[in-house]
Formats: structure tokens, sequence, C-alpha cells
């Protein structure tokens, strides 16, 4: 405790704003990570977060990459290579002894991930390897012993450093790289672009390449300096440290900072103070350097040098996370959004945070913990389980919650019928409370009407099939439910005037379409291995065909989708391999099934579609901040209050 207790301390006690300038106290630009010389790597959180330790304390760690999720690690010691999640605590083991062992470290980045998070690069003996997550493959690099591996801001273009300042630059084709170029010495390198870099020679200048241009170089800086340590600031500028060759006043191994602004050639003295560059690395966002010596570190200042002794003396390495999102109390949004977290008085409550900006406020007054609820159309009302009865409230001007229903035991899913009058639930079966099912109340008020019964035969016993998740049709008076098994999930439909169900299919997931069809994904099975290729299909209600729109190949997979009208369902695309994995927005006609692009969605857990399918929400991890992103635009913003939020669900 006052280890963590220090640094929060005395990062709020550093004064920086950027390069020449001050402002309020600044904290970390990120997460920073450092490897100890017990093999252990600590995490030194932003803000409150502190320190913790994120390898498991029997494992002797070598060095390591935290993935652009920020939740993935990836590691490696004397006898494997793993990737672990460091909030589930989820392993797996990748390589064996082949992966080899960094010959040298704190240099830079031994083991590096690519933007997109499918492809990591790690240093070995011999050159360096690639593991590619999708295709579960590896690709050696034999270019010789190698002290950092740097991807190029989209993962077009990879950057390895070999002894004595040679650099050997990639380009990815799929799952393969392909040597580009090779430069002879550079005393530190920069990507100023997806395919540029910026180099500073051994024997002075300083040197643009464009590697989609037949590596044509322009020369930003004649020979009559030396540089070092360029770096691309966010603002455009190309910050460098130079030093006149025949300067008296400057030692070698230091320089003055310089910068060249991105619409002008014209060289900006950004300092006066001459800085010794031994063991400096630039941090995210280029507000401070890293001083890395004999195990201590420290931050530094760019513009002046004076820096701030870390409470780190046997680090061996350090890298980075990701940079994190904009935080904000609220933004702009096409629908409110609704999550449940503790209030004031550690009760769960639902909380709406609304569309037009305005911070987050409970919605409910629960006086158990909300466990569960939905909204109904048009968000005129509320309905919650809370101390074992099913609750409505209005959303709408005042009045207060009234009990619909008892629940004999725990109910998971809430749905509304298309028009808000009627509302259907499931419950658990157990030994104690054996007649779990599906359920329908009017919200009116009124006696329960339990449509479906746990257990084979209609038998209310504990055991499949269990009936859960019930939706509403749109267009008929039906409710589509799943039927569980022990290790599958079928869907059936169920007729409410006759109360006859008609089998539709096994899927992971199936929705209504407005025009009354079904859609599903997926083969509803649990266990094995995931399928080689996932299909989507339309099912017709009135008979169960079905109808084949795509087939999507592994690794592929659906995370969520929804009808956004015209014929067309949004889909948000994640992967089956381990680790992390950007995701992807298509749209697919449902006439065709044919796919077509609608954007990115980043990283984020739990990812759910705004209405109109533009905004995207999640988690940035479980149980973290609630992330939202445009998916056009692919801008991100976070919402930290209140934290722990759970169960984000859009109103309609």
């Amino acid at each position: 405790m006052v280890r963590k207790l220090w640094i929060n301390l005395a990062l709020a006690l550093l004064l920086v704003r950027g390069v020449g300038a001050q402002e309020d106290g600044l904290n970390l630009p990120t997460e920073l990570y450092v490897l100890t010389n017990s093999g252990q790597v600590q995490q030194y959180g932003i803000g409150i977060a502190g320190l913790k330790t994120v390898t498991p304390e029997d494992e002797f760690v070598l060095d390591f990459g935290v993935a652009p999720d920020g939740n993935w690690l990836a590691y490696r010691t004397e006898d494997t290579l793993k990737l672990r999640n460091m909030y589930t605590e989820v392993s797996e083991d990748i390589e064996g002894a082949a992966a080899g062992i960094p010959p040298v470290r704190g240099r830079g980045d031994t083991l590096a991930w690519s933007p997109s998070g499918d492809v990591f690069v790690y240093t070995t003996s011999t050159g360096g390897r690639a593991y590619f997550s999708g295709s579960a493959t590896f690709l050696d690099l034999p270019q010789g012993q190698l002290t950092q591996v740097i991807w190029s801001p989209t993962g077009a273009y990879l950057a390895a450093e070999a002894e004595d300042d040679i650099w050997w630059l990639y380009r990815r084709e799929a799952d393969n790289l392909v040597l580009t170029s090779a430069i002879p010495s550079a005393v530190g390198l920069a990507w100023v672009g997806d395919a540029q870099v910026a180099f500073a020679p051994g024997e002075g200048g300083l040197i643009r390449m464009d590697l989609a241009a037949g590596n044509a170089q322009t020369n930003l800086l004649d020979n009559t300096w030396t540089y070092a340590l360029p770096y691309l600031l966010p603002d455009g500028t190309l910050a460098v440290f130079g030093r006149q060759r025949d300067a008296e006043d400057i030692p070698e191994g230091s320089g003055r900072l310089l910068g060249l602004a991105a619409s002008s050639p014209s060289v900006q003295n950004l300092s006066e103070a001459v800085i010794e560059l031994n063991g400096l690395q630039w941090a995210p966002g280029g507000d401070l350097l890293i001083a890395f010596r004999g195990g201590v570190m420290a931050l530094v200042i760019p513009a002046s040098g004076q820096g701030l002794t870390l409470p780190v003396s046997d680090a061996v390495a350090y890298s980075w996370g990701p940079p994190p999102p904009e935080v904000v109390t609220g933004l702009t949004l096409p629908a409110d959004g609704f999550f449940v977290t503790e209030g004031a008085d550690g009760i769960k409550q639902v909380w709406r945070l609304p569309g037009d900006g305005s911070p987050s406020l409970p919605v409910t007054q629960a006086e158990a913990d909300v466990t569960t609820f939905a909204v109904s159309p048009n968000q005129r009302n509320i309905a919650y389980a809370s101390g074992g009865q099913v609750w409505l409230q209005p959303l709408v001007g005042t009045g207060d919650a009234q009990s619909l229903a008892p629940l004999a035991a725990e109910t998971r899913h809430l749905a509304f019928s298309p028009d808000g009058t009627r509302l259907a639930y499931d419950t658990l079966s157990s030994e104690e409370n054996p007649a779990g099912g599906v359920w329908q109340v009017a919200a009116a008020g009124g006696e329960a009407v339990q449509l479906l019964v746990n257990g084979p035969t209609g038998q209310a016993i504990n055991a499949p099939p269990f009936y859960l998740r019930p939706q509403y049709a749109p267009n008929i008076n039906a409710l589509l439910v799943v039927m569980s098994g022990s290790e599958t999930s079928d869907y059936a439909l169920l007729d409410l005037g006759t109360r006859e169900t008609l089998a539709v299919g096994s899927f992971d997931d199936a929705i209504w379409l407005s025009n009354g069809q079904i859609l599903g994904y997926g083969n509803g099975s649990g266990i094995g291995e995931p399928p080689a290729m996932q299909e989507i299909v339309a099912v017709n209600p009135a008979d169960g065909t079905r109808r084949l729109l795509a087939s999507l190949p592994y690794p592929v997979r659906v995370m969520t989708m929804h009808d956004i009208g015209d014929g067309i369902v949004r889909l948000v695309l994640g992967s089956y391999a381990g680790g992390p994995g950007a995701l992807n927005v298509v749209d697919m006609d449902t006439s065709t099934g044919a796919l077509t692009p609608a954007g990115g969605g980043g990283f984020m857990v739990n990812p759910q579609l705004s209405p109109d399918g533009a905004f995207l929400a999640g988690q940035t991890r479980p149980g973290g901040a609630l992330l939202f992103r445009n998916v056009s635009s692919g801008e991100s913003a976070a919402v930290y209050e209140p934290p722990n939020a759970q169960m984000f669900a859009w109103g309609t």
C-alpha cells in the first residue's frame, strides 16, 4: 500500500504539458508494465489504479507484450510462450521451447502485437519469430539477433532493430512478413505514416523513407548535425534530439530537442536543455520520456530534462499498454443506454445513460439487488427482477414500481411484447423449485401464466430441456425461445394461441427480423472445436424451412447482430482464435446474403449495436468502463462513472 500511494503522489507532483509548456499534474499516459528481476510483470495503472502483478507467481517471465485491447498479455518463460487474459486469468500455451528467449532486453519491445491483435512478433537468438493467431501458424525471420520490433500504425509493416543499429523492414502479406528493405545505420526510427519511417543515420542527418514508393528517401536534415530518437507527436510535429557535430557545449550521446512541423520543412528549437540520451525511449503521446538505466526507471520531461525516479530498482524490461479511450461523463448517442450497477446504498439498481449527453442517473429504487431488466418499446416502462418479484416501473411521468408476479426461482431474461402490454420471462429449475420454464404476465397486472415447463415430456424436474430467453415475434402471436440441452442450444417457436411448439433449429443465437422471419447463426454446440464454417440462415416461422444466407470461415465468429431496417442486418464479427481480436462490422442483405463492410468495432467485450447500428456499446474489459464507438468514424469514448456497470442494453 505504501508503494502504491507513493507513486500516485509522486506522479501527481510532476508538472508537464507536452513539448515546451506546463499545466496541471499529469499521471502516466497509459498503463506501464514492468518486468522485474524476479520474473514477474507488474502493472502501474493510471489514475488511482495503483500497482498489481499480472503474471502467475509460480512462473518466471523472460519477456512480454501487452495486446492492443489492454486485456491480453503474451509472455515467454524458459519453456513456454503463453497468452493470458489479465482480468479473467484465462491462459493458453502457444509454443514450447521453440519460442526461444530474447537475446537482449530493455532496449525496446522484444515482443510486439500488431494493432489488430491477430499477430505478434518476438525476438530470438537467430532473428525473430511471428505467431499468426487466426491460422495458428509461425514464421521465422532469420535476419540475425534483434533487439526490438515496432509495428506501423495499421500493422501493414514491421520494423526490427538488430545489433549495431541495423534495421530490417518487412511488409505484411496475410500470414507472411516479406523483407522490404534494410537500413544499415539508424540511431532511432519512428513511423511517420503507415508506410513511411523517419530515421537518424549514425553518420548524421535525418531521412524519411517511403516503403510504398520503392523505398524512396527524402533528406529532412543534413549531416552537419547528428540526430537520435525521432518521434512523431500527435500534432504532426516530428520531434528529434540533435547535436551539431563540432558543438563543444553538447557532449556526444546528448542532444537538444528539435521539431519539424508537418506543414513546413523548417526546424524549430523546442528546448535549450541538453539531455543525455543513453537509455531514453519515448513514452506514448510524446509528453514524457522513460530513462531506463541499471534497472532504475525515471520519467523525464523532454523539453527540460527534469525527471522523477519511479519506485523501481530491479527492472529488466518494460512496455506500455494501449492508449486509453477518451473519458467522458456523457455523450451524444442515437438512443438511451441502460445498465445495472450499485447505488450509494450498495443495492444494484438500473441506471440510464441519456442519449443527449447528460450523465448517468439511477431509474429504479429497488429494495434488493436488480438481477435482470427489460425496457419496453418507446421506453415507457421498465420491468426488472428484484427481491423475488417481477416489477414494472414507469419511465415516463411519475409512478411507483408495481409488483407483477412473484418469483419462486431466479429469472435471467425479461422481454416485452411489441406493443408493451405483455411481459415474458424465464425461471430456472432447481431441486427446491423444479417448476421452472417460461411465463407470461400482463403489464397491467394479473396472474402470471406458465407457458413452458422445463424437463422432458413436460415433467417439472431439474433436467433438460430448459426453456429460456423468450422473444416476442414482431407480427404474429408467438414467442421464440431457447430449448437448451446439457451442451446445445436449440430454438423453438411457441404459438401463444394454440401453445404448440415448432422446432426451428440449433443456433448459437437467433433473432426476429422485422419481416417476421428468424435469423440464426452457428450450430448451437457449446462443446468441441468450433465449426469450419459458421452458417447464417433465415427461417420461415410458418413451416420451419431454412434458407442459407452466408457461411463464415473459421476463425470468424459472429458476436452479435441487429436488424437495422431496409432488409439489412448489421453483424459484429470477432474471432474464435485465442487472445485479442479487433471487431469488424459488416452489413448483410437478408435477401441475397451479400456482405458489405460497414466499419471497425475496435476492441471491446460484450458488444451491443445501437438500434440504428451506428454505435457499438461494450466494455473495456469484464467489469470495466462502458465503451462506446462510432462504427463509421471509429471514434471511441469511455464512461467510468458509475463504475462496475453490468448488463448494458440500448433503449428502443
